[in-house]
């Protein structure tokens, strides 16, 4: 998908029934950004953009078409996977906060791998359960 306007944003925040506050607080952006993308005619260029798009992906919606102003063939519909985005979005989050987790602790000690293998699982199961746990409830708060 090459970029989304202002009307996509519109009518998906619409069949959503979600109002611009509501939007916003799951895209954690203000009102005020909500509204500047929403009336823009044509296409959006805003740092903005991916994160509003993303929650009302993961609200259930699909942006379709071929995105060329010249067309104007771009739309929105609901999602035939509703949860795929938010499954994506689960395991995209996990991986990383485990990457980062996993550099910190080889970090920390360079032989860290060199261990046994019962007790590298050990150590990253202890580490990560928690870490995942939060990632996991970060990722369906914002879906909700």
């Amino acid at each position: 998908m090459g970029y989304v306007t202002g009307e996509q944003f519109r009518a998906a925040r619409a069949m959503l029934g979600w109002e611009q506050s509501e939007l916003a607080e799951r895209a954690n952006v203000s009102v005020k950004t909500i509204k500047r993308l929403e009336a823009t005619n044509g296409r959006v260029e805003a740092h903005s953009e991916w994160t509003v798009k993303n929650a009302l992906e993961l609200g259930g919606i699909e942006f379709v078409g071929d995105h060329d102003w010249r067309d104007r063939n771009d739309g929105v519909r609901f999602a035939k996977d509703r949860t795929g985005k938010l499954r994506r979005g689960i395991v995209e989050e996990t991986a990383r906060w485990l990457d980062v987790t996993l550099k910190m602790k080889t970090d920390k000690d360079a032989d860290f791998f060199e261990r046994s293998t019962d007790e590298v699982v050990n150590a990253i199961v202890d580490e990560v359960r928690e870490g995942v746990r939060k990632s996991v409830k970060d990722t369906l708060n914002r879906a909700e």
